[in-house]
């Protein structure tokens, strides 16, 4: 099994991270639709969501993303490298999380 699967995860995490409304990202209150994120001094977000909700959206900000996928394209190299079992790294599992993936 190849590292693929954790180079796809990086690239559609980077994609969209780099698509975003710059972070960091907090938790700014309730609005009048319900709790607000706000990045780069602009509400985004202001909908129907638990607190504890708003506070994950937040915390998964742009740079956070940004920094798992350079992990996760980090670990692809050594495993390709060295010829590893892509199946056993945590970085595997992250990848097949983010993209829902069986494989």
């Amino acid at each position: 099994m190849s590292a693929d699967l954790l180079r796809r995860a990086a690239s559609l995490m980077r994609e969209r991270a780099e698509a975003a409304t710059r972070g960091p990202w907090v938790v700014d209150g309730y609005g009048k639709d319900g709790w607000q994120v706000n990045g780069d001094g602009t509400v985004f977000a202001d909908c129907h969501v638990f607190q504890n909700d708003a506070d994950h959206i937040a915390s998964w900000h742009p740079a956070v993303a940004l920094a798992v996928a350079d992990w996760l394209e980090a670990d692809a190299t050594v495993i390709e490298r060295h010829g590893l079992d892509v199946t056993v790294s945590k970085a595997y599992a992250v990848a097949r999380a983010y993209l829902g993936s069986d494989q």
